[in-house]
């Protein structure tokens, strides 16, 4: 998993230290901004969990950060930076959507439990945004169902059907579930994936690989390098964990190998 990554927005330098040093071994990828500008800039290059932003700086104020950062993320995670005194315009950029606001100087405990909680929630919108593309998938998918011919014949929709625990293929409908979830699968995925099946329990070449799934021939190194990419998009999507595959494994000079639980 790639570790959260946090952008620090202030104009105070000893306040970007405080923060840093409280967050420094949480596991985070830290990034400061030392000014408004800088952090619009850098909400350009890169895409961040959480902001810490403060909203007094001069002359593109923390509103303005705010505003740029959730027209290029609406999930990012934004906790205001604030003194006492200034309480109010905080409270202001609540309504506007921001997680949370955080009086200067904090605790380093304080801070930490702060950004754990930013976390949690963007994670909770990240499940529920993954919920809402299944369902749509899933809507679209019987949409289509309903406008074709019911399949009654037993043989047939046993040969529809691929099962391998705790994968299902429809290569009616060239639908993919794991573990009940839909995947969404591009063409040569999906191919590559129903060749690694229907080969189990015997591994597949790279280059029969390309040949099933894409439909031509290439030469055994140019083979490995494609399939490899494919290979490492698909175990992005179905391994529990990518880095130690379960399911699609590698045979060391023979290729892949499909393995259902």
């Amino acid at each position: 998993m790639t570790s959260p990554r946090i952008l620090i927005v202030d104009d105070e330098e000893s306040i970007c230290f405080v923060l840093q040093r409280a967050l420094r071994n949480e596991g985070y990828i830290l990034e400061t901004a030392v000014n408004g500008q800088d952090a619009i800039d850098k909400l350009h290059q890169h895409s961040y969990d959480v902001m810490l932003l403060d909203l007094h700086m001069e002359p593109v104020n923390g509103m303005t950060v705010f505003a740029a950062a959730r027209e290029l993320d609406e999930n990012i995670m934004v906790i205001i930076l604030t003194a006492h005194g200034s309480l109010e315009t905080s409270i202001e950029a609540l309504r506007h959507g921001a997680f949370d606001y955080l009086f200067k100087p904090a605790s380093p405990d304080v801070i930490r439990r702060r950004v754990r909680k930013c976390l949690e929630k963007r994670q909770q919108l990240r499940k529920r945004e993954q919920i809402l593309n299944q369902i749509e998938s899933l809507r679209h998918l019987l949409d289509t169902m309903e406008d074709e011919p019911l399949i009654q014949n037993e043989t047939a929709d046993q040969q529809r059907f691929i099962h391998s625990k705790p994968l299902v293929i429809d290569t009616y409908y060239q639908a993919v579930t794991f573990s009940d979830n839909v995947l969404e699968l591009t063409t040569t995925e999906y191919n590559l994936l129903l060749c690694l099946v229907k080969n189990s329990p015997h591994p597949v070449s790279p280059r029969q690989l390309v040949q099933e799934a894409m439909g031509y021939d290439s030469e055994d190194h140019e083979a490995r390098e494609i399939v490899k990419f494919h290979i490492y998009q698909l175990r992005q999507k179905l391994e529990p964990i990518p880095q130690k595959p379960k399911h699609i494994k590698t045979m060391r000079y023979k290729g892949y190998l499909w393995h259902g639980e």
